[in-house]
């Protein structure tokens, strides 16, 4: 195999479009073979097994001999925000600010920060301690992660003063949402407009 193996966490996206994150590599007990067994990130969140060589086979040309990705499923790595992408410019530190004093203080862990994004208001939790870039890559995360449409939208609202256009993308592409163009605030209110859409359906499918 010419191909890294894939790791628990990582995110692939399938030849067809969906994004899916890799839970962990496990072996099949009668015939050792590996295993890939990945989550959909997109409801209602599926877990999937499949052959670790068939995960990583290229696609099938004589069947789908348009498609051009190269691989069934290709890694996809979230950029870190640059601060060429910030919202607003006054958010970006001056050149002249040495690096020690843009890193944080403390650390918080996942549930601090979660906590923080939730409340709406993460500045008032999080000032000091972590740096807004970090808030924008670790937040995205913490979003893909969350089980709930319901937590996904908390963390977006909490997110709003962080986004750029590039993490709006990536969170499209993550919830299978289709961004019209448009500033960055209309693709915010889009994307929430869904999100709330999709907590509707989640919350009357559990009542059932």
């Amino acid at each position: 195999m010419d191909r890294k193996k894939p790791v628990s966490g990582e995110f692939y996206q399938h030849f067809k479009g969906k994004l899916y994150q890799v839970k962990m590599l496990a072996k099949d007990s009668g015939t050792q073979r590996e295993i890939v067994v990945y989550q959909a990130l997109y409801a209602p969140y599926d877990c999937w097994t499949q052959d670790l060589e068939e995960f990583m086979a290229p696609v099938d040309k004589e069947k789908y001999p348009e498609e051009m990705q190269k691989y069934r499923f290709r890694q996809v790595v979230f950029q870190k925000p640059q601060p060429s992408d910030e919202k607003k410019e006054e958010r970006e530190q001056p050149e002249t600010v040495p690096l020690a004093a843009r890193e944080p203080v403390h650390s918080i862990s996942d549930e601090e920060l979660a906590k923080a994004l939730k409340t709406g208001q993460p500045e008032r939790y999080l000032e000091n301690k972590i740096t807004e870039e970090e808030i924008a890559e670790r937040g995205l995360l913490q979003l893909l992660d969350a089980e709930t449409f319901r937590e996904k939208r908390q963390i977006f609202m909490g997110l709003k003063q962080y986004v750029t256009k590039r993490m709006l993308n990536n969170i499209a592409v993550a919830l299978d949402i289709v961004l019209e163009e448009g500033d960055m605030d209309a693709q915010y209110d889009s994307i929430m407009q869904c999100m709330a859409a999709f907590e509707r359906y989640e919350g009357g499918r559990l009542r059932r």
